[in-house]
């Protein structure tokens, strides 16, 4: 994440925001395509990312406006060079987004570029700057990614111009990420006491239902059958249940799963897992709900076929912990609350700004 602000109070801080910084600068699109793939690659290097480079979509006027964002101009190359990281299969297109594609990722390019020069705009409206620690790493992993300085130099010289230009776009797209970090990210976050209130006003929510542990042996009926087809699978179903009331263990009843067994489940030992017993099939369920440990039921038609089913292990009903259940609510919370935000943010930054799309 980029917390920015934090790297004067906590250097440790430092490790975990350059390990996200690079992702960010992908999405935003000023990383080159050859740095993407690690120290070892460079355009020059892999045919694939060469091609694509070579073969990307190029506007009759490249440096024509395709928006303008308060005045500020979005080129054609911009839009050009966003669709194809709103399309990551494009090698395997000739280097291009397939023309059935291309309205729709165009418009989504264009919404995404006038987003992100609003949000650049509003962090200079704010005096935000980049911390020169960030800088330094954000350019020592650029460098990086290319086999030599002259390499990297010749990259951003050929697509931005000159070093200095390019190294801006990175300072940009920093600032538009922490922007978006202090906007959104931290502005989601939800503290342990927030997450346990919300636990606590609404604890019948956090009951774990009954559930079993289930295997399963299946004999797959044809489509539509006929009495006859129906017949013959039962019988053998019928000879198969034998073998298995004669299993009494996990490990016997598994291996007879995987020599007779015609689910998926099969190869795992017929091994299902973990169900919660109101969720399984009504016939299953039914089936299910007298057995105990180590106990296996008669045969149960389902749409996959005649199916046998045995029971491992049962857990009751349980009302479900703070402890249990924080790691995952705080996620839910502050998943709901970034999708807000971010929402939020989009009106804003919309509100009296003059966005013109050509």
């Amino acid at each position: 994440m980029f917390l920015s602000h934090f790297l004067i109070r906590a250097q440790s801080e430092l490790g975990v925001l350059m390990k996200t910084i690079w992702g960010v600068l992908v999405l935003l699109g000023v990383v080159p395509l050859a740095a993407q793939q690690g120290p070892v690659a460079s355009h020059a290097q892999d045919p694939a990312i060469r091609q694509a480079m070579a073969t990307a979509p190029a506007p009759v006027n490249p440096s024509g406006v395709a928006a303008r964002v308060n005045g500020v101009g979005i080129t054609e190359r911009d839009v050009a060079e966003q669709s194809l990281r709103l399309f990551p299969y494009y090698s395997i297109h000739g280097g291009r987004v397939p023309e059935r594609y291309q309205a729709e990722i165009r418009q989504k390019a264009i919404q995404q570029l006038i987003e992100d020069e609003l949000i650049y705009q509003a962090s200079k409206h704010r005096g935000m700057t980049v911390p020169q620690a960030t800088m330094q790493s954000v350019l020592r992993q650029a460098r990086d990614r290319f086999p030599s300085r002259k390499a990297y130099e010749e990259y951003a010289k050929a697509q931005y111009g000159s070093v200095e230009n390019f190294e801006g776009r990175l300072r940009r797209a920093v600032l538009i990420a922490d922007y978006r970090h202090r906007e959104i990210d931290l502005k989601a976050k939800f503290t342990d006491a927030q997450v346990r209130e919300v636990y606590e006003r609404n604890k019948k929510s956090f009951m774990r239902p009954e559930s079993v542990w289930l295997q399963t042996i299946t004999v797959s009926l044809p489509p539509n059958p006929s009495a006859e087809q129906r017949e013959l699978v039962r019988k053998r179903m019928a000879e198969i249940e034998v073998q298995v009331k004669a299993t009494k263990s996990y490990e016997a009843f598994g291996v007879l799963a995987e020599k007779v067994s015609e689910d998926d489940y099969r190869v795992m030992m017929g091994d299902r897992k973990w169900a919660h017993l109101v969720a399984l099939p009504k016939e299953i369920g039914q089936a299910v709900a007298p057995l105990q440990a180590g106990q296996t039921s008669g045969i149960v038609e389902t749409p996959e076929g005649l199916t046998i089913l045995r029971v491992n292990e049962r857990r009751s009903q349980k009302q479900m912990e703070f402890s249990e259940v924080r790691d995952q609510l705080r996620q839910q919370l502050e998943g709901a609350a970034r999708t807000q935000k971010t929402e939020l943010l989009q009106q804003n930054l919309r509100k009296g700004a003059r966005v013109e799309v050509q």
